[in-house]
């Protein structure tokens, strides 16, 4: 449905997008994610027509749209900040694509009637813009993009204005929509949940560049380099060195003066050379049985931060204050969630515990990806 090929775009001396490539597959859920000024919005815009490219092609069901002007692309878009009519009532705002595109008068009224039962406001279609909520006004930009079946929609971070409550639920009901229509989708936010929960894949961008294409599951449990680990999810970096590298992409490191395997595909480092170790923070366990080749190391909690399912410990690790270049001793600080909470009575800040982790969930990555 989608393809780009090495498109690129410099704004002035700034190189926004460099050089990004993919395909997208009729009836996927893409989201395009990254920081502020990672370039994903441009893309966005240039596959939407708003922005000219200054390298590469961009088609749509295999026809070039690099020169074509917006309105000739059949693109449904939501915006941020949805671009309603606030003059106009729910039914008129999802009828406007319809009469911009000559429909017969007789076939509006009932297409808009099944959009705005498909998005749940049935029977709201004369309520004024204002008088709707949040939610239900995301609804109508999405009524209104989707109601003259457009080849492709695009999502240009429509929840970022939301509350956390109202924009979850939107999450799945994007996701409840897409899937109902089997409508290409491409999604722009900096949202990791959103682009986990909503996506069948995320891109992950960073400098204009494309820093991985995977599954959401693949890009949170294999992320390809350092940046991508540190931006999806809670991720903590202790400073090691390369023992020996296998020739299966596992890896051999020393962590705070003990030696253990873990997963370091693509390294290309020789023995000897300082990397990184990343471990999610819901990987820290308290209560691990110790095995022979399992990290375990005493740790201090400094804090406790509860946050309804789960609690959020702040902890020193003396034992990695070798390898964390920390001369007085106190070790670095590290991040552990506890979703077990109804097992065992908090720790309090100042007890001492064990920090455990299975050796699997180490990814090694060298220090500056």
């Amino acid at each position: 449905m989608v393809r780009l090929e090495r498109v690129s775009k410099r704004f002035g001396e700034h190189l926004a997008v460099d050089q990004v490539s993919f395909e997208l597959a009729q009836g996927s859920f893409l989201t395009i994610l990254g920081p502020s000024g990672s370039g994903k919005t441009t893309v966005l815009r240039m596959i939407a027509g708003f922005i000219a490219p200054d390298a590469g092609s961009i088609a749509i069901r295999g026809q070039p749209v690099t020169d074509q002007p917006p309105y000739a692309r059949a693109i449904g878009m939501v915006f941020q900040k949805l671009a309603l009519f606030p003059h106009l009532s729910a039914f008129e705002n999802v009828a406007y694509p319809l009469r911009r595109r000559g429909w017969p008068r007789s076939e509006i009224a009932e297409r808009v009637e099944g959009y705005l039962a498909l998005v749940r406001l049935a029977g709201l279609g004369q309520r004024p813009i204002q008088a709707l909520s949040g939610g239900q006004q995301q609804r109508v930009a999405i009524a209104r993009a989707l109601v003259f079946e457009p080849d492709l929609l695009l999502l240009d971070e429509p929840l970022a204005a939301l509350d956390r409550k109202l924009r979850e639920d939107m999450q799945l009901e994007f996701r409840r929509i897409q899937q109902e229509l089997g409508v290409t989708t491409i999604n722009v936010t900096h949202d990791q949940r959103e682009a986990l929960v909503m996506s069948d894949r995320v891109i992950v961008m960073d400098h204009g560049r494309i820093r991985q294409d995977a599954a959401p599951a693949a890009a949170y449990g294999a992320p390809a380099d350092r940046f991508v680990a540190g931006f999806i999810g809670v991720t903590n970096f202790l400073p090691a060195t390369l023992v020996a590298l296998e020739a299966d992409g596992q890896a051999f490191v020393r962590l705070g003066g003990q030696v253990f395997k873990a997963r370091g595909a693509g390294l290309g480092l020789p023995p000897g050379a300082p990397v990184t170790v990343a471990i999610r923070a819901e990987r820290l366990r308290f209560d691990l049985p110790a095995q022979p080749d399992q990290p375990a190391f005493d740790a201090l909690v400094q804090e406790v931060i509860f946050e309804g399912d789960r609690l959020v410990y702040r902890l020193q690790v003396p034992g990695l204050a070798e390898a964390a270049g920390d001369t007085g001793q106190v070790g670095p600080s590290v991040l552990a969630f506890d979703y077990a909470r109804d097992r065992q009575a908090p720790r309090q800040p100042g007890a001492q515990v064990r920090l455990a982790w299975r050796r699997e969930d180490m990814m090694i990555f060298p220090p500056d990806a």
